[in-house]
């Protein structure tokens, strides 16, 4: 099949997006992506076999008019893209990502045509609307994103999502039974780490144990009851904390200035964002994983990809673990056992077989 994702992301950054493309291209089809353009990137390339059209616009936190125009300037101009890559691609079907919801209507050109859509719901909006916009599910612009997921939700042929409890929350309120779970699980037979002792000479790291943290920088992250646990327990246990990775700059600021103000033991690094093929290799750093999540609508239904990324360093998940050795090899041995049953080996399984079903009924 010829198909086309549309993402309001960046490729090949987003590890989700990229993760199914290759699995698509793995299995023989043909894959184009339209995405955001960041800094620095070309308008239109080839990554791996993958036709690459960026728009040019860049994804920045703010307020709800920022949100909505930078959503609808997207949808914009994905839509101009779309169409005209289909004139000469002839796509056979359309993988549309959320956020946002709606985007999935850029499509309508080429389903009227009977060209099988799939939506892929990496978040519920409405959770994401109540958690970053801080406001009530009662409030007028979280019953339009209920609006918005519902009929995104029947436009699509296919439907697809993260994990089971966002599945659960969209399956109730839009009545559609059929939804397909892909988690942002890694590959635990492919990933590879080099080796972290030149690394750990390079950052300076002496013999205490190290917490990194690799990936998105946000609010939702809570990072600063991280770095206050890490302080309160410097005494006892003192502890390199590294930071990498990418995000609102002003959070960034945020975090920045409460690591300067509370004492630590070593000073908190901050790194700016890793190679994809070096990220396996700074968490086999870590002497133990750390998930710091706010607490809030969006993360009550979120399954972290840093939990399956831990797992398959074989990091314990939890700071207590410092003091038990014994303890820490038993919650390895679990993760590791989940981490297995829901490698991207059986979630590649699921995405394929999404693909076959929409194949044999456009057939």
């Amino acid at each position: 099949m010829r198909i086309c994702h549309v993402v309001y992301a960046y490729f090949p950054a987003d590890p989700r997006v990229r993760r199914e493309v290759e699995s698509l291209r793995g299995a023989g089809h043909e894959v184009d992506v339209i995405c955001l353009r960041d800094d620095g990137e070309l308008s239109r390339e080839t990554v791996r076999g993958v036709g690459v059209v960026r728009v040019p616009l860049l994804a920045r936190r703010g307020g709800r008019l920022r949100y909505l125009f930078q959503y609808v300037l997207f949808f914009l101009l994905s839509l101009v893209q779309l169409i005209r890559l289909h004139r000469h691609r002839a796509f056979q079907a359309v993988h549309v990502h959320s956020l946002p919801d709606f985007q999935v209507f850029c499509t309508l050109p080429l389903k009227l045509r009977s060209i099988p859509v799939v939506l892929d719901l990496h978040e519920a909006l409405p959770e994401m609307m109540v958690a970053r916009l801080r406001i009530g599910f009662r409030s007028l612009l979280v019953r339009l994103a209920r609006l918005a997921e519902r009929l995104s939700v029947r436009f699509a042929d296919q439907v697809i999502t993260v994990n089971e409890a966002v599945k659960g929350v969209v399956a109730e309120r839009t009545g559609r039974s059929d939804i397909v779970v892909v988690m942002n699980s890694p590959d635990a037979y492919a990933l590879r780490s080099g080796d972290t002792a030149p690394l750990r000479l390079r950052l300076g790291l002496d013999s205490d144990p190290t917490i990194v943290y690799v990936g998105g920088i946000n609010p939702e992250r809570d990072l600063e009851t991280l770095f206050r646990a890490i302080s309160s327990l410097r005494n006892r246990f003192p502890v390199h904390v590294i930071i990498a990775g990418y995000g609102d700059p002003e959070y960034l600021a945020a975090i920045r200035g409460v690591s300067s103000a509370l004492p630590f033991a070593h000073p908190v690094l901050f790194l700016p964002r890793i190679p994809q093929d070096e990220v396996q290799t700074y968490l086999d750093l870590s002497s133990i994983g750390v998930v710091s999540y706010e607490e809030n609508a969006l993360t009550q239904v979120a399954i972290p990809t840093k939990v399956f990324e831990y797992a398959a360093a074989g990091k314990p998940m939890a700071i207590a673990i410092l003091t038990d050795d014994a303890r820490s090899k038993r919650f390895v041995a679990k993760a590791r056992d989940v981490l297995m049953r829901c490698s991207w080996r059986v979630m590649e399984a699921r995405l394929l077989s999404v693909y076959d079903r929409v194949s044999g009924e456009r057939r």
